[in-house]
């Protein structure tokens, strides 16, 4: 299953959620990631939550429902990094029907994450963006 066909089967409400992470580098082509973060509205998290369908787990102070190769959050507010959901949503990147958290708020966020991976992903992603720049 594509991360389009995972995230579509979720069946979240539009304007309701965003894929962030990697998930906007491997629809793009740049990489291929293993699984799906989502970011959802308080109202859809807590409905999540309620349902007992995922596994609740504490990551970075935050809890998180987990399920098969999805993570599911309700806060993008870290220390070196933090926007509102619903700007997230309303400026994300639609690709095939799904919000990507677009690429300049998805460096800013892998750089407050600051792991090694983010710092190649970061590499990555302004390699893919200086190649593209002038197929516009």
């Amino acid at each position: 299953m594509n991360i389009f066909e995972r995230v579509k089967s979720l069946h979240f409400p539009t304007g309701e959620y965003v894929v962030i992470g990697a998930g906007i580098l491997e629809v793009l082509g740049i990489r291929d990631t293993r699984d799906v973060d989502v970011i959802v509205s308080p109202e859809l998290f807590k409905k999540l939550k309620e349902s007992k369908v995922y596994t609740e787990e504490i990551r970075w102070g935050k809890l998180f429902l987990v399920g098969e190769k999805i993570d599911i959050g309700s806060k993008l507010d870290w220390e070196n990094y933090s926007t509102l959901i619903e700007e997230a949503i309303s400026t994300a990147t639609i690709i095939n029907e799904v919000p990507f958290l677009n690429l300049q708020e998805t460096i800013k966020f892998k750089k407050a994450m600051g792991r090694e991976k983010d710092f190649k992903d970061i590499e990555l992603i302004k390699e893919y963006l200086k190649r593209n720049q002038n197929k516009k």
